[in-house]
Order: C-alpha cells, then sequence, then structure tokens
C-alpha cells in the first residue's frame, strides 16, 4: 500500500458515516485526525503521546505504517479534541513532520475567515 493509499483511507476511515454497531464503539468527543511521517529509528509513541497530553488531548486511535524505504512510518492519529492547534504546534517544536490534518474547529475559523474578508471587502467601497 502507498503512502497516498494510506493517508487516503485513513481520511475515508475517519470522514466515512457510521453503522450504529459502529457509532457505538466511539467516542462522541471524536474531532480531530493527524498523519505524520517519522523516521523508524526515530519513532517513540511515548513521545508522541507525551507531546499529545501535554496539551489536553488524547489519543482515541492509532495506525502506523511503514512506508515502501523501510526507513519512514507514516502514524495516523485519532485525537478528542475539536482544536489542534496547541498539538500541531508541539509537533512542529520537536520537527515532527505532519502530512495531513483536520479537525472541525478550523471548519468553524474557515467560514468566519471567509465572512470577515467579505465585510473587510464591503468595508472598502
Amino acid at each position: 500500500m502507498s503512502s497516498k493509499e494510506f493517508i487516503k483511507k485513513q481520511v475515508e476511515k475517519f470522514s466515512s458515516s457510521l453503522t450504529p454497531e459502529q457509532f457505538t464503539e466511539l467516542s462522541e468527543s471524536e474531532n480531530s485526525l493527524i498523519i505524520l511521517e517519522v523516521s523508524a529509528k526515530d519513532y517513540t509513541l511515548t513521545e508522541i503521546a507525551r507531546l499529545i497530553e501535554s496539551n489536553n488531548a488524547h489519543v482515541l486511535s492509532l495506525a502506523v505504517m511503514p512506508l515502501t524505504d523501510g526507513s519512514s512510518l507514516l502514524i495516523s492519529i485519532k485525537l478528542d479534541v475539536s482544536d489542534l492547534t496547541p498539538v500541531l504546534r508541539s509537533f512542529e517544536r520537536f520537527d515532527y513532520k505532519v502530512i495531513y490534518y483536520y479537525m472541525k474547529e478550523g471548519e468553524i475559523n474557515d467560514k468566519q475567515r471567509d465572512r470577515l474578508n467579505e465585510l473587510l471587502y464591503y468595508l472598502d467601497m
């Protein structure tokens, strides 16, 4: 499986509609997804969990896939927070490569940003 297929599968799995049985297995607060690329020699789950939990977030699901070169891993992490900004900043500070992220809070902020841009455009007229 290629890295693109893995990312696509994780995103589809995260955003697909659930059956009632699957829904009962998931936490109601599952709000975000991060996919990291980490070198295999630097991969430490305890370090990743420490960074996440130091930002008051909890890991709900984790999947790891080695890339074809064998020296890197893709790590898919589902979290229970709606705003990933502090977690993303922590990963950035510790030089983790974030391939993809999704957060429900981001959709709200994007909509608000669009409305603010429209307001500023209107005021410039």
